[in-house]
């Protein structure tokens, strides 16, 4: 037997496959495995945006990836050591193309060290999930749009 759909449900159904077809570069930069997959896998998971993460372990090879693929937000580890982390930041805060990127500190504790203003946030991965992950990213991605406006 065939049964009818409602105009609703198709709306519904049109939606989601319109924010499944968005896509949001983010780059994972850390030296920990085991905390890059976890967020790597939470971001692949989330269903309402399609994320597509890229990983790095080391500032050279993000450099590279940044090269690649222009990212539209980097998730930095702060496990990396800090002379490494304000390299990364510098080297992408002085080129132009890349300076707009929002960049996401992902700290170990609540423990602060200042970025001044070249770090747009920070999430404690103590308290991560998939939910949190995506709305910051969002959020920060929303800003600086805004800013460029």
């Amino acid at each position: 037997m065939i049964s009818t759909v409602s105009a609703t449900y198709n709306r519904e159904i049109m939606e989601l496959v319109r924010k499944k077809k968005e896509h949001v570069n983010v780059l994972i930069i850390g030296n920990n495995p085991i905390e890059i997959t976890s967020i790597y896998n939470s971001l692949n998971e989330y269903r309402g945006k399609n994320y597509i993460a890229d990983v790095c372990f080391n500032i050279k090879d993000s450099l590279v990836k940044m090269i690649k693929r222009k990212p539209d937000c980097i998730l930095l580890d702060d496990n990396l050591l800090l002379d490494q982390i304000k390299l990364l930041i510098s080297k992408i805060r002085e080129n132009s193309r890349f300076s707009g990127i929002p960049i996401v500190l992902l700290k170990s504790s609540n423990f602060n060290f200042a970025f001044g203003n070249e770090v747009q946030d920070f999430l404690l991965k103590a308290n991560l999930s998939t939910e949190i992950l995506s709305s910051t990213i969002e959020k920060n991605i929303g800003l600086l749009r805004k800013l460029w406006k």
